[in-house]
């Protein structure tokens, strides 16, 4: 992992990805408990998520759209500004002005700008480390910094806002943003501006039409897409699991939360060790612990193996997600890398909702054991299907030195999509 941190760059913009996705973190566990707090309601949370995340994944990519072609070093510190600025004014409502339509819309901004420049943060490290030869490198160090981040971030905001209040909260994610936009604002190298700029308008239809007419990109966005509503499935069914099947109270539950979360942190570590691995074996890997791990937590006789499932799962989360990523950013040519990371980040955001729908549906006509069996069944299917669809990847484990130093592969046009650019 040493060279690519020995990249002035590369270091900058971990550092802005990593922040971005804690502070985010902290002012969602900030916010959902503020919503549910002053309006006593689970619809009230419900809205909240639903303008924070899922709406935001259907808008971003028209806002990539606009802004990818743009000089990074310009767009992302304004980005990042814009986000302090709306935590200050979260902050503010939550103090003495709370409105919960106001919260909502400055909820919907947020996750919009912070879905967006996370986007635009991935496709400029893409842009780095593949051109240096070390794009598995860098996604290896990414996923353990988000994997990280994700584990410590809930946590951290509930103690700030037990111990100090919400607004606090936010505050302090505010401060956190201004610093990453200085950082970037100082930071040289990044991707300059698109040499022609495309109108911004027809743009996501194009880039959808790309995503069709490439076979590697279509069977790994559909994949993951199938993927990612079988793995969210147990979402709302742990507590419920934890409660009644185990009878293990919230320490129960926190328990199987925390599993989870290590075992993603290990999923980092077992990808860092085995990037040069086909993705193929990558992704069938980490997808046969995804269906292990919800097969063995839906026939735990105790909390102890239900924990072990947890954990075998979270591995297999942490070891597939990045897998995936590092596969698609291998198959897409750079001028359209941006757009096809927003569009597999609105599938991030979008899909679970699907799934959780499923779990909660199963849970409620069945048991959650029920439920995680489903999503166990599922996750051995697209195991299955990953083996036998993914022969189509081209990418490369190990770029060769002529590669890395012509940058980004660029294939020659060979699909009617490509025609749209």
């Amino acid at each position: 992992m040493k060279p690519v941190l020995r990249i002035p760059i590369y270091r900058r913009l971990l550092a802005a990805y990593a922040l971005n996705e804690l502070t985010f973190m902290v002012g969602s566990v900030a916010l959902a408990l503020l919503v549910y707090r002053r309006t006593g309601s689970a619809l009230g949370a419900t809205a909240f998520f639903l303008f924070a995340q899922f709406v935001p994944a259907l808008i971003s990519p028209m806002a990539v759209a606009r802004l990818d072609q743009l000089r990074a070093r310009t767009v992302l510190p304004a980005l990042y500004g814009f986000e302090a600025v709306i935590y200050l004014a979260l902050a503010w409502a939550a103090s003495s002005h709370f409105s919960v339509v106001l919260v909502l819309i400055l909820a919907f901004i947020d996750g919009t700008v912070a879905l967006t420049g996370r986007t635009l943060v991935r496709a400029a490290t893409v842009s780095v480390t593949a051109a240096a030869g070390l794009l598995r490198e860098g996604n290896a160090v990414s996923n353990a910094a988000f994997s990280v981040c994700f584990m410590v971030g809930p946590g951290i905001g509930g103690t700030v806002v037990a111990t100090s209040g919400t607004s606090v909260a936010l505050l302090l994610d505010a401060v956190v943003f201004g610093v990453i936009a200085v950082n970037l604002l100082t930071t040289t190298g990044l991707p300059e501006a698109a040499a022609e700029r495309k109108p911004a308008r027809g743009r996501v239809r194009a880039a959808l039409a790309y995503a069709r007419g490439v076979p590697p990109i279509r069977v790994l966005l559909a994949l993951q897409a199938v993927g990612v509503l079988f793995f969210t499935i147990s979402v709302p069914v742990e507590v419920v699991f934890a409660q009644h099947s185990l009878h293990a109270g919230a320490a129960g539950y926190g328990a199987l939360l925390s599993a989870w979360g290590a075992g993603a942190v290990a999923g980092a570590a077992v990808y860092a060790r085995w990037r040069r691995r086909p993705s193929r074996d990558l992704i069938t890997g980490g997808t046969a612990c995804l269906a292990v791990g919800f097969g063995v937590m839906a026939a735990a006789p105790s909390l102890a193996v239900a924990i072990v499932g947890a954990a075998l799962a979270g591995v297999g989360n942490g070891v597939e997600s990045v897998s995936v990523r590092t596969a698609l950013q291998e198959e897409v040519q750079e001028e359209w890398m941006a757009l096809m990371m927003s569009l597999y980040e609105a599938l991030f955001q979008s899909v679970p909702g699907a799934g959780m729908l499923i779990g909660g549906g199963i849970t409620a006509l069945g048991s959650p054991r029920a439920a995680l069996a489903v999503a166990g069944a599922g996750s051995l299917v697209v195991m299955v299907a990953a083996w036998f669809s993914l022969a189509v990847l081209r990418g490369r484990a190990e770029p060769s030195a002529d590669t890395a130093r012509a940058g980004p592969r660029r294939d020659p046009p060979r699909t009617p999509a490509r025609q749209h650019q």
